[in-house]
């Protein structure tokens, strides 16, 4: 019968020892990156919550659009609903400005057409 010399049962108790060390770093490693699995969904979506307040602060706090005559954001003081329309008084008082008015022009121009030579 062969017998094992204690050399060789030295250098397999240590070649176990050694794969022993790696296959419990192995494990280690394994629960870190399950931790990081079970703990890296809640940490992104929470960086994207971050990400779409700030998006949303920039725009509020940034200058109204001149297309949009303003009304951007809460920090507009226009209302986006119709105009109230004037009061028969003062709808009256404008038409009857806007006729003086016409009538000066027209003889502004009248009188400038007669200063012109013939």
């Amino acid at each position: 019968m062969a017998r094992f010399s204690p050399a060789r049962s030295n250098k397999l108790s240590a070649e176990e020892r050694r794969l022993q060390r790696e296959a419990e770093e192995l494990h280690r490693k394994e629960q870190e990156l399950e931790r990081q699995l079970r703990t890296l969904p809640a940490k992104l979506e929470a960086q994207r919550s971050r990400e779409k307040q700030r998006i949303k602060l920039r725009i509020e706090s940034s200058a109204p659009a001149i297309s949009l005559n303003g009304a951007r954001g809460p920090r507009s003081a226009k209302q986006s609903g119709k105009r109230k329309p004037l009061p028969a008084r003062e709808l009256q008082n404008a038409r009857i400005k806007f006729l003086v008015l016409c009538l000066i022009l027209a003889t502004i121009v009248i009188l400038l057409w007669r200063s012109i030579p013939a």
